[in-house]
């Protein structure tokens, strides 16, 4: 399974670099993200690499017309002046790497790459001494980097503590990509994310037992490896998947 996802990244690869020449054959500054060029949105290229990561939009769709997510502010109408949006999506994506460093659990050694679904956004978070550093509109994941697919909004309710990480993942509305004791740990130290406080320190109390399985992850079917297997599985259109 390793060497075919290894093989389906090179191959994206190349598909993103003809991409990127043909965008520099017609004037463009390159690919970056939706952001900057919506006809950019590599979300094939993205599903190809990262095998059913667009299942994401369905999961998405389906907790935004049941009104448990508000619809993502790259998908809003209007005119984005001054890259408002951006800088939403970016604030969003700090304040939840700053959540991932105040998680009271023992950081995970290896980082983590994030991209939104809508616009194609990458963000890396890499734990160092200090906590995780967090770059925004990076060119895509790293060598060994467990990735995160998910949406805007997804994020934007984390941060706000509206919604937990554990609970994102059970809903199918975050997929992870990498091995699966790493998948584990992560679901594992960090599904508290985004429980308002109180809750928070309730949780990690209770986790401080290493005989105690936390509850929030009992939802989430085991992970076959590199593919973010959710209990609640549909496809990109928001259908159920047998």
């Amino acid at each position: 399974m390793g060497g075919t996802i290894r093989h389906r990244k090179r191959a994206a690869s190349a598909i993103m670099a003809a991409a990127g020449l043909f965008a520099v054959a017609l004037g463009s500054q390159g690919l970056a993200c939706g952001y900057d060029d919506p006809q950019s949105v590599a979300r094939g290229s993205l599903n190809w690499s990262y095998p059913n990561s667009l299942y994401v939009i369905g999961a998405i769709s389906r907790e935004v017309a049941a009104r448990r997510l508000p619809l993502a502010n790259f998908d809003r109408g209007g005119v984005d002046l001054f890259g408002h949006k951006f800088k939403l999506a970016a604030t969003s994506l700090a304040q939840f790497g700053a959540m991932l460093g105040a998680a009271p659990s023992r950081p995970l050694q290896t980082s983590v790459a994030v991209v939104l679904i809508e616009p194609m956004l990458w963000a890396r978070f890499e734990p160092t001494d200090d906590g995780w550093r967090t770059a925004v509109h990076v060119s895509g994941p790293g060598r060994g980097d467990l990735v995160m697919v998910t949406g805007e909004a997804v994020i934007a309710e984390i941060a706000a503590r509206h919604l937990t990480f554990g609970q994102a993942y059970a809903r199918g509305i975050v997929r992870l990509y990498g091995e699966d004791a790493l998948i584990a740990a992560f679901v594992q130290n960090y599904q508290q994310v985004g429980a308002r406080q109180s809750t928070a320190d309730t949780a990690g109390a209770r986790g401080s037992d290493p005989d105690r399985i936390a509850t929030d992850t009992s939802t989430a079917s085991p992970h076959a490896s590199q593919t973010g297997t959710t209990a609640v599985e549909s496809d990109m259109f928001g259908k159920p998947v047998q």
